[in-house]
């Protein structure tokens, strides 16, 4: 049976506007025991650490050289490994038009998952905030609606609720800027505080996220079947049955063709376990990938060196191993998001009504 490991750095639970941890991201390869004892062996041997992270090896730029070395011999492959990539600030915009505007819209009649809606309003919104406002007041924005979706009290549901509607009355006089916020603002009046109650426990953990378009990955580049390790220190342990019910080898056959992602069912994923990183070397890779990918991701052109050490990271061909990313884009129109005729409502569809019995009975 073919196995695949997965970690994960910048990880911040619900807080997804954590300013020294920007960047969520997720690593993963394939390697066998013996494939990665060697890779470790050949750029990071004679270190005398039992176990390699990558904050220690970065720390101060003392192992840079290996670093990219490493990245070099692992890009010869590209194949065999991969990360997932998000950008946190936009990350949550996306969740704002996915739980906050998506059932608006829904019980207005308006599918805003066809053509790709949801993810140009997310752009629009993105970009707008700063243009027409500034960059201070997007992240004003964001942090109220995080605030309001992560405790869900009446107080920060008002809170956000007279942000919004209190520049609303500044923008009076200015269409865009009334028609920007009237997005925002138009469900707290139809859906109101109850709605925030509702919403699930873990909305706003993209982990998941990522775990399963890496999966789909895997499951494209081979059918299966396929046992999965993940870190143990990671979050994914609270949202393991989601991921169990999602990834079953039970699931009725289905394909779903995404913009940049195909969607095949089942994964044929027999077995998910977590591993200890300090035992297995596949995971050590991942977390040296993972933070590599994420110091690429990163640009501080006022930071010299760290520009220079991620153009080595480039040269050694590090941009092969993204496979995924959730990224604000300038762009809003059905064929600049490459979704004319793309409907996910499909795919949540046969979600939806695969997956709910596979929940897990509340304990009494």
């Amino acid at each position: 049976m073919r196995t695949y490991y997965v970690d994960e750095t910048g990880f911040t639970g619900k807080d997804l506007l954590a300013a020294d941890q920007p960047i969520f991201l997720q690593a993963t390869n394939d390697l066998s025991e013996d494939e990665a004892d060697r890779l470790i062996a050949s750029t990071f041997g004679g270190l005398g650490s039992t176990e390699l992270k990558y904050s220690r090896l970065a720390r101060g730029g003392r192992h840079q050289d290996r670093i990219v070395e490493f990245i070099g011999i692992l890009a010869q492959d590209p194949l065999r490994a991969g990360a997932w990539i998000a950008h946190k600030e936009f990350a949550m915009m996306t969740l704002i038009v996915d739980w906050w505007m998506e059932p608006l819209a829904y019980e207005a009649g308006l599918n805003l998952y066809k053509d790709g809606a949801n993810h140009g309003m997310a752009n629009m919104l993105y970009f707008c905030l700063e243009s027409y406002w500034s960059k201070g007041f997007r992240r004003k924005v964001l942090e109220h609606f995080q605030r309001m979706l992560r405790t869900r009290t009446l107080e920060r549901y008002t809170e956000c609720q007279l942000l919004i509607e209190k520049a609303r009355r500044h923008a009076t006089g200015d269409p865009t800027r009334e028609e920007l916020l009237r997005y925002l603002s138009v469900s707290f009046m139809l859906l109101g505080y109850d709605h925030v109650r509702r919403m699930p426990e873990r909305a706003l953990d993209i982990a998941l996220t990522g775990l399963v378009q890496l999966g789909h990955m895997w499951t494209e580049r081979h059918s299966g079947p396929w046992s999965v390790v993940h870190d143990q220190s990671s979050n994914m342990s609270k949202q393991k049955w989601i991921w169990d019910a999602y990834s079953a080898e039970t699931m009725p056959p289905a394909k779903f063709e995404n913009p940049g992602t195909v969607a095949r069912f089942p994964m044929n994923v027999t077995q998910t376990r977590f591993g200890d990183s300090a035992q297995e070397k596949q995971l050590q890779i991942c977390d040296v990938l993972a933070g590599a990918c994420s110091a690429f991701a990163r640009f501080d052109k006022t930071d010299a060196e760290h520009l220079a050490y991620r153009d080595r990271l480039g040269a050694a061909g590090i941009e092969n191993f993204f496979t995924g990313v959730m990224w604000p884009v300038p762009e809003v129109t059905p064929e600049g998001l490459g979704r004319r005729g793309w409907d996910g409502n499909i795919a949540l569809e046969y979600l939806t009504q695969n997956m709910r019995a596979k929940r897990p009975e509340p304990k009494p």
